[in-house]
């Protein structure tokens, strides 16, 4: 693990994290949206499975510490420290938007009234519609604590903004320290980036669906980003230890967390010298962290680093849990580490050993090697997410008038929200993020606004202006083929032939064989695929930016709406339901099956197909059919074709034009068994068997 791959993994998930605030306000969401946890802190590697921990924010609600901060017209939520509560909870008091009154009686089925009359807010909605919705997709329901999701590598947390700072932080910023660590500078940024209110009751409690738990991850998060890589390395190693070690040893009995490990680390960091935190120390520093959790496990008390009076043993370990864990601690200290041999995830357990004893391992991977396979993961993942965002961001305008679609695009290109995102000043890196992201969101939207008008003026016979020629060339460069193919379709369907095929001359020279297909369709799954290796061969390690637009390309995606710009056999592809397939349509691809969506490489041999042919370049129209049909077979072989079926459709297609009835039929039914249901294979198959 290094500095790059850290900061990677940042500027990745800071990136998601700002495109996801900014769909959820799109969509009319008012969320703002955070990624908490390993990969964003880049505390993670590969083998440990990390998931991704995303708090939604919801911002229209004013949680009141008392009622001089009641807001007309708003939904006001009064934080009570009820006699039941910990010192980590509270319940919230519905106040009324009109007057700074409380609700004498219950609104819905989440307003609970408890026996002193008094109307509190249950922490159930968000778990309730979280079922439901799972149910409606037909998609599994996974509630871990106050996350709900419907796939095991998303925690997805709901939580409201205190308005203040809570009472049982104040200690933390007040207490006395002997260490220059957090600076001043870092204890006033944390007071003014404040904390959250998740749904999530107390274990131990009576009165838990009521219960509101206070969150300070935004402060932990702005202390783990101020570490360096030697406390990273420290955190990592307790994690790996917790994970082979220590987690196994209980059997299920109990459990150490990573939030645990992160809180020693928190402890170590503010207590131990500066001169400690060097790498020929790292078994020292390491061996603190561990004391200190020995020790905790003795009083029976592990405090919270922001809130010391709450015990984080509660609801993870009883006393004789514990007993157990001080066991396997005191082994690993007593042989100084040496289980250390034994963590077999990643071979992270040799490696450290290697890097303190300098023992000589042969088999290891060497360093840009291993930078290169988490940066390929990192940039699949930003580009699949991206797309994805796209996709959902479109589909709010589906059923839209072409003129509608084209003011939407507009507007969003013009006015998009990031001023909403309520970032704290310190947050450089993030507010650069926003900027950078503002303006790849305002290009890529660009694509699809260019192409619109286009189909306007192609539908119309009018001549295409100078604002669309402006809003394509801006858009050209946000991948290396989907915005260039759709120009090249366009200027093929407006006639001008010749400039078409320079586009296409123009994808050939940059499409080469080291450029990274991307599916934002729900048909590439970014924690499984695996980039080629041509692609990560030529990452950088000075790169953060893992997106690489310029080594990557989108699948090629035309709205209904654009439907003038696309080729007629396209035009199926919209219309590809047939009988009840709708009903039959995965949940996840609902976005884009009244689209037309292809993948960039078929599209581009498709699309050479047709100029050549029209330009009268028969010995060229014929290699762009072999290369169509190798660029099918090759294509999934070497995962870079997603969308099979309709990359099948148009190779039939092309035999149709050829005059090979025989072999599109073929190619149609091939089309067919692939994806029975919503191709529009099922569409040609009718047409050609009328044919023949």
């Amino acid at each position: 693990m290094t500095e790059l791959i850290i900061g990677s993994r940042r500027h990745t998930f800071l990136q998601d994290e700002s495109l996801l605030t900014w769909r959820e306000q799109v969509r009319g969401r008012p969320n703002v949206c955070y990624h908490f946890g390993s990969m964003t802190e880049g505390t993670t590697t590969p083998g440990m499975g990390s998931d991704i921990d995303t708090l939604f924010c919801c911002d229209h609600v004013n949680i009141m510490s008392g009622m001089s901060d009641w807001k007309r017209g708003k939904k006001n939520l009064l934080m009570v420290k009820h006699a039941t509560c910990s010192p980590q909870h509270y319940r919230l008091q519905e106040i009324r938007p009109d007057l700074p009154l409380p609700f004498t009686f219950p609104r819905d089925e989440f307003s609970v009234k408890d026996n002193d009359g008094i109307i509190y807010m249950s922490n159930r909605a968000a778990g309730t519609f979280a079922r439901q919705y799972a149910a409606d997709i037909n998609r599994p329901y996974i509630n871990a604590g106050p996350s709900h999701s419907i796939s095991d590598m998303y925690d997805n947390v709901p939580a409201y903004r205190c308005g203040t700072l809570p009472v049982e932080c104040e200690s933390w910023f007040t207490r006395p320290r002997h260490r220059i660590w957090p600076t001043q500078e870092m204890l006033q940024t944390a007071r003014e980036l404040g904390c959250f209110l998740i749904p999530d009751g107390h274990c131990n409690s009576e009165y838990s669906s009521l219960e509101w738990r206070i969150s300070p991850s935004l402060i932990e998060r702005h202390l783990m980003f101020s570490m360096h890589l030697i406390h990273i390395h420290c955190y990592v190693s307790l994690k790996l230890l917790k994970k082979d070690i220590i987690n196994p040893y209980l059997n299920g009995d109990g459990k150490l967390t990573s939030f645990h490990c992160k809180t020693a680390l928190f402890y170590a960091r503010e207590q131990l010298l500066f001169e400690m935190w060097t790498s020929d120390r790292l078994f020292d520093c390491i061996l603190y962290c561990l004391n200190l959790i020995r020790d905790w496990t003795i009083s029976g008390h592990f405090p919270h680093y922001i809130m010391d009076e709450v015990n984080l043993f509660d609801g993870k370990l009883n006393s004789e849990q514990r007993a157990r864990l001080r066991t396997v601690l005191d082994s690993i200290i007593d042989t100084r580490l040496a289980p250390l041999a034994f963590v077999k995830t990643d071979d992270l357990g040799v490696r450290l050993l290697n890097n303190v004893y300098t023992v000589a391992i042969r088999d290891m991977k060497p360093h840009r090697a291993m930078h290169q396979e988490i940066t390929g993961f990192l940039s699949v993942y930003g580009n699949v997410c991206l797309a994805r965002h796209m996709s959902m961001i479109l589909e709010k305008a589906a059923d839209n008038t072409t003129d509608e679609l084209c003011l939407y695009l507009y507007s969003l290109i013009n006015a998009m929200p990031f001023h909403q995102l309520h970032r704290h000043d310190t947050e450089h890196v993030l507010c650069m993020l926003d900027g950078e992201n503002r303006d790849y969101i305002g290009r890529y939207l660009q694509q699809h606004l260019a192409s619109t008008a286009a189909s306007i003026c192609l539908q119309h016979g009018m001549p295409i202006g100078s604002r669309i020629w402006s809003w394509y060339s801006a858009a050209i460069d946000t991948d290396v083929a989907s915005t260039r193919l759709k120009l090249a379709s366009m200027l093929y369907y407006k006639g001008n032939l010749q400039m078409a095929a320079d586009v296409l001359d123009d994808v050939e020279r940059r499409y080469d064989n080291t450029v990274q297909a991307i599916c934002g369709c729900n048909r590439m799954d970014q924690w499984v695929t695996k980039p080629r290796k041509v692609f990560t061969d030529l990452l950088n390690e000075g790169d953060t930016d893992v997106l690489m637009k310029n080594r990557v390309t989108y699948c090629v995606r035309f709205l209904r709406q654009e439907v003038f710009c696309a080729p007629p056999i396209l035009h199926f592809e919209m219309v590809r339901a047939v009988g009840d397939d709708i009903q039959h349509r995965d949940p996840n691809e609902r976005v884009w099956m009244n689209w037309a969506v292809v993948d960039a490489r078929p599209f581009f041999h498709y699309l050479q197909y047709l100029t050549f042919r029209d330009l009268g370049l028969r010995h060229k129209q014929l290699q762009a059919f072999d290369a169509l049909r190798t660029s099918i077979v090759e294509g999934q072989r070497q995962h870079q074709v997603f969308h099979s079926e309709t990359a099948a459709n148009l190779l039939a297609h092309c035999w149709e034009m050829e005059g090979g009835f025989d072999e599109a039929l073929d190619w149609y039914l091939a089309s067919q068994e692939a994806m029975p249901r919503n191709n529009a294979a099922n569409l040609h198959i009718r047409r050609l068997t009328n044919i023949l």
